[in-house]
């Protein structure tokens, strides 16, 4: 996997924790499986934990929580509409995606 799918890979999980999939949550499996993972993107790993430091709750809640709790943390200046783009990932496909990323060289 290159940088840059990596760096792509890593969006999509992240767009998969801020919305859900449509069978439902990552969160305890990303939680999980990522708890040792080197993000490639530093902002991702920012967002990341961000995200689950959270309460659980909505996609509607964390569309909007996360730009203020991001700010809070120091980042006022991310974008994180690029989180929100309507993705087709299942539960099942995002999980993968997920333990793929975990594999990854790093």
């Amino acid at each position: 996997m290159t940088g840059h799918d990596r760096g792509e890979r890593e969006r999509l999980v992240l767009g998969a924790l801020c919305q859900g999939t449509p069978q439902g949550s990552v969160r305890e499996s990303a939680r999980r499986i990522l708890a040792r993972y080197h993000w490639q993107e530093p902002l991702h790993q920012i967002v990341y934990q961000v995200l689950l430091a959270m309460p659980f709750g909505s996609p509607q809640l964390a569309r909007q929580q996360l730009h203020a709790r991001l700010t809070r943390a120091g980042f006022p200046d991310v974008e994180v509409g690029d989180f929100f783009r309507p993705h087709s990932l299942s539960q099942a496909a995002a999980e993968e995606l997920i333990r793929n990323l975990a594999g990854s060289k790093q």
